[in-house]
C-alpha cells in the first residue's frame, strides 16, 4: 500500500465550456485564456511533489499537456455528477493509497505548502477541507472512504461547505485556510498578473 495520492479534477479546456459565469462577463475566448492560466499553474504548483498523482479529466485524456511531466496517470471522470465522480476517484485510490487529497484547477492563490500541509493534516485527522468564499472547497482529503460526503449536494452552490462539514461531524476534520476560486470578474480582478492575461 502507498502512502499518499493527490487526484486533480481538471476540465477539458474548450471554448465555450469553461468558466461559463466568467465567459458572461469577459467573452469565451478570454475565459478559456484565464482557464488555460489556471492549468499551468496548477501543473506548476505540483510539479514538485513528492505524492503519486492522477489528473482526471471531464470529457477525455488529452496526451500532450502541461501535466505531462507531473501525473503517473491521467483517466476520465465517471459519473452522473461531481460528487459521483469524486467519490468513483477516491474509491480507485483507496485501492493502493493510505491518504487521499483532491484539488481542482480553479485557484491562482493554491501553492504546493498546501498540499502538502492537508496531507500532513491527515497524520492525525480523518478528513481534511479547504474551504472556499464561495461557500465550497478547494480541497478535500480523506483516509478512509466516508461515501455521504460525496451523496445529496447541490454542488457549486454556496451549502456545499456546511453539508460536506455536517456530514463529517464525527470525523477529526483540519480547515485549510480559505482561498477563492476564479468564478467571476470580480475573482480576477483580486489578481492583477492573471487578469493582464485577458485583452
Amino acid at each position: 500500500m502507498k502512502e499518499n495520492l493527490l487526484i486533480v479534477f481538471c476540465k477539458n479546456p474548450v471554448l465555450g465550456k469553461v468558466k461559463t459565469r466568467l465567459a458572461a462577463q469577459i467573452g469565451n475566448e478570454n475565459a478559456l485564456t484565464v482557464y488555460k492560466k489556471l492549468l499551468t499553474k496548477t501543473a506548476q504548483v505540483i510539479n514538485d511533489l513528492s505524492c503519486d498523482i492522477i489528473l482526471y479529466y471531464s470529457d477525455s485524456v488529452i496526451e500532450d499537456d502541461e501535466f505531462n511531466t507531473t501525473a503517473e496517470e491521467k483517466k476520465v471522470q465517471q459519473g452522473l455528477d461531481l460528487g459521483a465522480r469524486m467519490a468513483n476517484a477516491f474509491k480507485n485510490g483507496f485501492k493502493a493509497h493510505e491518504k487521499i487529497v483532491i484539488i481542482g484547477t480553479d485557484l491562482w492563490t493554491l501553492d504546493s505548502q498546501d498540499i502538502e500541509n492537508a496531507f500532513s493534516a491527515l497524520e492525525q485527522h480523518t478528513a481534511v477541507l479547504g474551504p472556499s468564499l464561495d461557500g465550497g472547497y478547494y480541497l478535500l482529503g480523506l483516509k478512509k472512504f466516508i461515501p455521504r460526503v460525496f451523496e445529496n449536494k447541490a454542488w457549486g452552490t454556496s451549502e456545499v461547505f456546511s453539508k460536506t462539514m455536517a456530514d463529517l461531524k464525527e470525523n477529526e476534520v483540519y480547515l485549510l485556510n480559505e482561498k477563492n476560486d476564479i468564478d467571476t470578474l470580480e475573482d480576477l480582478q483580486q489578481h492583477p498578473d492573471l487578469e493582464a492575461c485577458i485583452h
